[in-house]
Order: structure tokens, then C-alpha cells, then sequence
């Protein structure tokens, strides 16, 4: 058994590795870095181009697991791709916005091999998509391993609609990839399930490992939190606008801040959300049936929201004259996406709010607006016109993912004989979680692999 990072070891972004089992060759992942341009925003598939990729097994869809899919299919034309049976669903909606973006960033930025894909490419991928219900074995057959093959199963990892835990079982020995993972319930998508069975090797993300403040994070205060935020904010006749990512966070936060409406918590103000949040929410109820929610019964087909699109927000739309919430992606706040344009333009008024949510990467224009001080210019990415910042800045948490307390819990209680640690925050949080591991069980054998480093396991 063999495993291999081609993106995002020790990091968030672009994540992809590589694992052979059984003399089948699989990638686990192909993302895309969120924050970089052109061909370094892929993983470094030269390192295993000489190897056979019979497969390629995404866990959920964000951008940094599954944006370099239809490139993943190019350097590997031979390879089938599983998912689970929400993720089917979600693919190629936010692979073809990821096209459309492309382009327009190939325009404003002369990035001369932007599009890496076509829409054509994207859609060639549903040839040789299978979505798999949680909990139902599959098997996966390789060119080198045409009659045995190894069995899969998902496991729900609570991250956001569709994500899954992936566990293997081969004759070298069993396996299981956490992907992005959420121990504990959120709004829609309930916590993680994992293997019961015995797990030999776990590879298992760290996003957290670095974050002492998380694991003090009270849901029911950061929801008190951002009630007291809407309702000042409201007092003031200003709005409220939650950068958030198209799938996951977008619907958790409608679903929250209808909730209050409902509950008479907060006036009964205007809610908008961007095209895609709405597109996904879609999605959302489609997949009901099989996406392991918190409530089977409730749909966003019910709910009372508008959509906004970039047409609306470069002409001044109503949120920005009466109170209203406006939940728009990106989460990162990119370059001409809504919450980049909603910001440039509320930050100037004192009487807006900016509201985040989740993580923002240290490069990202969302970074920049939520380190910012009062009355202080700032230059967004992209622009050179300073912007006056005299809009309130708040940040409340709903992360997606488990704290590191909780990602110990699951090392513990897997209780694998090896431990392969990626995805995090940054090199502390992988280094936290070896410490405790070894500490808890210093038989456990923990890899800290860099990009392109081979671990023989």
C-alpha cells in the first residue's frame, strides 16, 4: 500500500493524493487551489503521471476537492469517478460555474491558459460519474486488478450536502479518508458517521488542529451573537451581508436567519441570496431523501427569499436602500464575485454591516475586509482605489468542520495503526495532533507527508 500527496499535505487547497491498494491506483480528491491562478492552482499530477489511475473518488464538492476534476480526467483519460448520490447531483453545477469564472478572470487578468476546462469537459464527466448511496458497498476494479477488486463504502461526514468519508477494504488492508468532516450536527446536514469496522490506515484532515478558540465555540451563542448583529444593524436602517460559500454555508445561513424571522428574533427583513446559493438550494431538495439531514421535511422551496445576480448589484439594489440580510458567495470574497462588489460598495456606509461566517484564507480579499480597522482605506485585490472602511466588521462561527478535540475523539476511537495527517490550517495543526496521537498511543505510526513524498504504508 502506497500513499502519495499531490496537493494540499500539509495545506488547505488543491487537495489531492494518491493511494494504491491491491495494485489499484486511486485519487483521492482533485481540487483546486481557491486562491491561485493558472496551472498552480492545480495539484502536481507529474508525480504520479507514471502511475495507473483507475480510479478517482471525490468526497464532497468544494473547490479545493473537486475544481481540477476535468483535469484530473485529461491526465488520467482511463479513470472512473465515484462520489456520493447528493454529489452526482452537485458536480457539474459548480464545475460550470468554475468554466464561466475562468473566462471572465482570462479577460481581467490576461491569464492566457484560463479556461483549463471547457463547459464540453464538464459535461464528458458524466460519462464516467457513479454516485454511490451512503452506507452501500461498491466495488472498485483496477486494470491490474480486473477480477477481485476492493470494496467501498461512504460514510455521511457531515461537512456539507454530499460530503463523505471514504472507507476501502482490500487484501493489503483497510482504510478510511475522513475528507472534510463535521463531528457534530449543523443547521441542515447532520455530524459525521464513521466505520465501526477495524481501519488499518487512517488519513484523516486537520483544519482545526491550530484552533484552541474552536473548541470553546458554543453554537447557541454564536447564533445570540448574530441576532444581537442583525438587530443593531437593522435599528441603525443598514444591511447585513454574509460572505458565504455557494454550497453549504449559503444554505445553512438561509436556513438560520429564516428561522429567526420566523421565531420573531429579528424584524422581518428582506433576505437575498446569490444565483448559485439558490441553484445548490435546489439541489438541497432534490437530494433530501439521501443527504443525511437534520429535518427530512423541510425544503427551501418554501422558503421566501430573493436572488440576486452581478447585473443587480452593480445597479444598486434594494438592499443596499432598506434593512435586509444578503447572504452572497463567495465565502473568500474573490475578485467579481457578489459579496466582492456588495463589500466595495457597503464598507463605505456606517450603517452596513459585513458578517463573516467561516474561514478566510490569509491571501483573500475576505481577510483583508475582516482584519481592516474602522475609518481605515483599503485596497481590495484587483483594485487600486482605496476604500474607505466605515461599515461595521463582525465574525461569528459556524464552522464545517470538527474541532480538533473532536478529530482526536475519532483518531481515538478508530484507533488506526497508522495515521496520515493533511488538510490543515497550517504546519501547527498537523504538528498538535501528532503530539496528542503520540501521547495517546505511541505504538500509532504518524506520516506528515509532504507534496510528492511517497509513504509506504
Amino acid at each position: 500500500m502506497k500513499f502519495q500527496s499531490i496537493g494540499g499535505a500539509k495545506h488547505i487547497g488543491a487537495n489531492s493524493h494518491f493511494l494504491q491498494l491491491d495494485r489499484i491506483g486511486m485519487l483521492l480528491d482533485a481540487g483546486m487551489h481557491p486562491v491561485r491562478y493558472g496551472y498552480e492552482s492545480l495539484p502536481s499530477f507529474d508525480h504520479v503521471r507514471d502511475h495507473l489511475i483507475d480510479a478517482i473518488l471525490v468526497t464532497h464538492c468544494h473547490l479545493d476537492h473537486i475544481g481540477a476534476l476535468p483535469m484530473a480526467i485529461k491526465n488520467f483519460p482511463h479513470s472512473r469517478i465515484f462520489m456520493t448520490y447528493a454529489s452526482s447531483f452537485l458536480y457539474s453545477t459548480l464545475l460550470h460555474n468554475t468554466v464561466t469564472v475562468m473566462k471572465l478572470l482570462k479577460e481581467e487578468k490576461d491569464i492566457l491558459e484560463y479556461p483549463l476546462y471547457s463547459h464540453e469537459d464538464v459535461d464528458l464527466v458524466s460519462y464516467i460519474v457513479q454516485g454511490m448511496k451512503f452506507d452501500k458497498s461498491f466495488k472498485i476494479y483496477g486494470h491490474e486488478n480486473t477480477h477481485d477488486g476492493i470494496e467501498g463504502k461512504w460514510y455521511p461526514a457531515g461537512h456539507t450536502l454530499g460530503a463523505g468519508g471514504l472507507y476501502l477494504h482490500g487484501r493489503e488492508g483497510r482504510v478510511f479518508y475522513t475528507g472534510d468532516t463535521s463531528a457534530s450536527n449543523q443547521f441542515l446536514i447532520r455530524g459525521a458517521i464513521n466505520p465501526k469496522d477495524p481501519v488499518d490506515v487512517l488519513i484523516s484532515e486537520c483544519t482545526l488542529g491550530a484552533n484552541e478558540e474552536a473548541e470553546s465555540i458554543k453554537r447557541k451563542q454564536e447564533v445570540q451573537s448574530l441576532i444581537k448583529i442583525l438587530n443593531e444593524t437593522f435599528d441603525k436602517k443598514g444591511s447585513v451581508l454574509i460572505p458565504a460559500f455557494a454550497l453549504g454555508k449559503t444554505q445553512e445561513m438561509l436556513w438560520l436567519v429564516n428561522n429567526l424571522k420566523q421565531r420573531k428574533l429579528i424584524p422581518d427583513a428582506d433576505i437575498y441570496v446569490s444565483g448559485m446559493g439558490r441553484a445548490i438550494a435546489r439541489i438541497y431538495d432534490l437530494t433530501i431523501e439521501y443527504s443525511h439531514r437534520v429535518d427530512d421535511q423541510y425544503f427551501f422551496d418554501d422558503v421566501e427569499f430573493n436572488v440576486i445576480d452581478q447585473q443587480d448589484i452593480l445597479s444598486h439594489g434594494l438592499w443596499l436602500k432598506r434593512p435586509s440580510v444578503i447572504i452572497a458567495s463567495s465565502g473568500m470574497m474573490h475578485e467579481n464575485t457578489p459579496s466582492y462588489w456588495l463589500a466595495y460598495k457597503m464598507m463605505r456606509e456606517q450603517q452596513h454591516t459585513i458578517c463573516f461566517v467561516g474561514y478566510t484564507s490569509p491571501d483573500s480579499a475576505a481577510h483583508v475586509v475582516a482584519h481592516s480597522k474602522k475609518h481605515e482605506s483599503i485596497t481590495l485585490p484587483g483594485l487600486t482605489e482605496p476604500v474607505p472602511r466605515n461599515c461595521r466588521i463582525e465574525r461569528v462561527h459556524f464552522s464545517g468542520h470538527s474541532t480538533r478535540q473532536e478529530i482526536l475523539k475519532m483518531i481515538q476511537d478508530i484507533n488506526p495503526k497508522k495515521l496520515v495527517l493533511v488538510h490543515g490550517g497550517n504546519d501547527t495543526a498537523l504538528e498538535w495532533m501528532q503530539e496528542q496521537v503520540k501521547d495517546w498511543n505511541a505504538k500509532t505510526e504518524v506520516f506528515l507527508p509532504e507534496i510528492g513524498e511517497t509513504v509506504k504504508l
